[in-house]
């Protein structure tokens, strides 16, 4: 629990209040007390006591209130050394091949694009990462934050393209991820470039790639790229129920001289991940990047508790003001 207003607790000092009313407040006085009953035990002398504390009640729970209870903080600055990285994730429908080797069996593309930048995102703590998806069409995902938990929940969501969104451009997805990483305070900005294919896009006028990396070089963003899949040759595998016959299979995988001509542009490097393990391994290089300091922020929505601590503060002053009009009333 985490205290808006702690200085609203000194509100507990009127707590006695009630006791201290009851002792210095005028009274009448009676000639003689004779006629009264003596050692009777009514509802009155039984209950005496429970005006004051339902009064003492409802100044601790305003005093409480007025402190704020929540159970985060609001808006927490943070000065930290770190660089913005922006990671543009190539989300075609070639994306959900299932053919990168991991430990616990093949798994798709996208999915070991995830579970490596999930790791590198939590050996990052004080770095600005972004997230921009990208086929026919570049979008951000999730800009620069420090709040890596929404970043995570951002990769989590993302799908492959649909059949009218499907194609891949290069071009367009480093411009987009510059412009993003650019809107930030650290000097070291860095696009990493995720694919697993070709420059093959299905829009109408592209930005070349190269031409991407190079105005983006000049502009202070460096371009790294990982080529990601099996690449471009042939297959040879002998068949386990046919003697004496191999299956032969041609795989079209990722454009490796475009890409690395895209880092050398970008002023970057060209890794090349044929397996998970080894795509954790390119992640792990880049954790070296150079850092530069910054001062960011994190917004976090408070979940305010004070609205229950009002209610018991009004459910305990009209409970007292209820038996006040009627068995305990006193006079003057």
């Amino acid at each position: 629990m985490i205290w808006g207003r702690p200085w609203g607790f000194l509100a507990l000092l009127l707590v006695p209040t009630p006791w201290l009313w009851g002792l210095f407040r005028g009274r009448i006085g009676w000639s003689s007390v004779g006629l009264f009953p003596k050692n009777r035990v009514t509802i009155g002398t039984l209950f005496a006591w429970s005006p004051n504390v339902l009064r003492a009640l409802g100044i601790a729970a305003l005093a409480v209130a007025l402190a704020r209870p929540r159970t985060v903080g609001g808006r927490t600055y943070i000065k930290a050394r770190g660089v913005t990285i922006v990671v543009a994730l190539d989300r075609s429908s070639s994306m959900k091949s299932v053919d990168v080797a991991s430990s616990e069996g093949p798994i798709s593309r996208l999915e070991a694009a995830r579970r490596a930048f999930v790791r590198f995102v939590a050996g990052r703590p004080d770095d600005l990462i972004g997230l921009v998806s990208f086929a026919n069409y570049p979008d951000t995902t999730c800009p620069p934050t420090l709040d890596h938990k929404v970043l995570l929940e951002s990769v989590a969501a993302i799908k492959t393209a649909r059949a009218g969104d499907d194609g891949t451009t290069l071009g367009d997805a480093i411009a987009w991820a510059t412009h993003v990483a650019r809107d930030t305070s650290p000097q070291k900005k860095v696009v990493v470039l995720i694919t697993d294919g070709h420059d093959s896009p299905g829009v109408s006028k592209p930005l070349g790639p190269i031409v991407a990396a190079t105005l983006a070089n000049r502009l202070g963003v460096v371009v790294h790229t990982i080529a990601i899949g099996p690449v471009s040759g042939v297959e040879r595998r002998r068949q386990a129920d046919t003697a004496g016959l191999d299956l032969v299979r041609e795989t079209d995988g990722p454009d490796l001289d475009l890409l690395e001509k895209i880092a050398i542009s970008g002023g970057g490097r060209a890794f090349v991940a044929t397996d998970s393990a080894a795509l954790e391994a390119i992640f792990q290089t880049l954790d070296s990047l150079e850092k530069s300091p910054f001062s960011g922020k994190i917004e976090i929505h408070y979940q305010e508790h004070y609205q229950s601590w009002i209610l018991i503060a009004i459910a305990a002053l009209a409970l007292d003001r209820f038996l006040a009009a009627g068995r305990f009333r006193r006079l003057p």
